[in-house]
C-alpha cells in the first residue's frame, strides 16, 4: 500500500530512521481497541491526504472515549465498540493508518512541531534550505496552519521555551534535525525521484525527535513566507529557480 503507510515501512527498515517513527499500524477494527487501550491517546490519519485533511484524535478517559475531528467537532462514546463503530462510518472502509500519540513539547501553552525544509540544488545534490516550528491553533489536534488556525515561529524561539532553553542544547537538536534529513532524502532516492522535500519532526516533553511525515510532492514554500524574516522563503525561490534552470525548465 502506497501513501502514508508505504512510506512508513519504507522507512521501518533504515535503522536509525526507525528508532525515530512513532508505533503506527494500518487502521482495523483490531488496531484501534489495542492502541488506544495500549496508549491511551491515537491519531487516526488519511493514507493519501495531506496537509491535515480528515485527521482524527481518538483518546480514552477513565470511563469514556472521545474522538476529535478537524472542524468538525467532538464526539463522546460509553464503550470502546462505539468509538469503533463511529470511525468506520467516517472513514467508509478507506485506508487510513492509526498512531501513537506524541505528547507534544509546549510553546506558551500550544504544542507545535518542526517542518525542516531540504531541495535538490542546480548539481542536483540534497542541500539543507531552513526549518521553523508550526504552532497548533487553539484547541487544535494539526499543526498544519492553514487548517488548524495555528502560526509559524523560529525552531530557537520554540525550543527555547520549552525543552531546550540553554544555547548547546538548542544546537545539538538543531544538528540532529538536519542531519537526520540528510539521512531521509539519500534514503528516499530509493522510494522515487523528488526535487524538494518538507520533513515534520515532533519533539515530546523530554526533547526527544520523533518523525511524524515526510512531504514530497508539494512542500509548503509559503509556510516559511510567515516567518518575520523572509530570508528562508527567499533563499527555497533561488534553490528552485537555479534547480529549474540547470534541468531546462522555467
Amino acid at each position: 500500500m502506497p501513501g502514508k503507510w508505504g512510506l512508513h515501512t519504507f522507512y521501518s527498515k533504515d535503522r536509525k530512521i526507525r528508532r525515530l517513527l512513532p508505533k503506527t499500524k494500518v487502521l482495523s477494527k483490531a488496531s484501534l481497541r489495542k492502541l488506544i487501550k495500549r496508549y491511551g491517546s491515537v491519531y487516526i490519519k488519511p493514507n493519501m491526504e495531506h496537509m491535515g485533511k480528515g485527521i482524527m484524535k481518538a483518546v480514552k478517559t477513565s470511563k469514556k472515549y472521545k474522538l476529535v475531528r478537524v472542524n468538525k467537532g467532538k464526539h463522546k462514546f460509553s464503550n470502546v465498540q462505539k468509538l469503533i463503530r463511529k470511525v468506520k462510518k467516517i472513514t467508509r472502509n478507506k485506508p487510513y493508518i492509526i498512531q501513537k500519540t506524541i505528547p507534544l513539547a509546549h510553546y506558551r501553552g500550544r504544542s507545535y512541531d518542526i517542518r525542516v525544509m531540504m531541495m535538490r540544488n542546480k548539481q542536483d545534490k540534497w542541500t539543507y534550505i531552513g526549518m521553523l516550528a508550526k504552532v497548533m491553533g487553539p484547541s487544535s489536534i494539526i499543526s498544519n496552519i492553514r487548517r488548524g488556525g495555528g502560526y509559524a515561529i523560529t525552531v530557537g524561539q520554540a525550543l527555547k521555551k520549552s525543552v531546550a532553553p540553554a544555547a548547546r542544547k538548542r544546537k545539538k537538536l538543531k544538528r540532529k534535525l538536519i542531519k537526520t534529513s540528510y539521512r531521509i532524502c539519500k534514503r528516499f532516492n530509493r522510494y522515487k525521484y523528488s526535487s524538494q522535500i518538507g520533513i515534520d519532526y515532533a519533539v515530546d516533553k523530554r526533547g526527544r525527535l520523533w518523525l511524524i511525515e515526510v512531504n514530497f510532492d508539494f512542500p509548503s514554500h509559503g509556510l516559511f513566507a510567515r516567518l518575520p524574516d523572509k530570508s528562508i522563503y527567499r533563499l527555497i525561490k533561488r534553490t528552485r529557480a537555479k534547480y529549474l534552470k540547470a534541468k531546462g525548465r522555467r
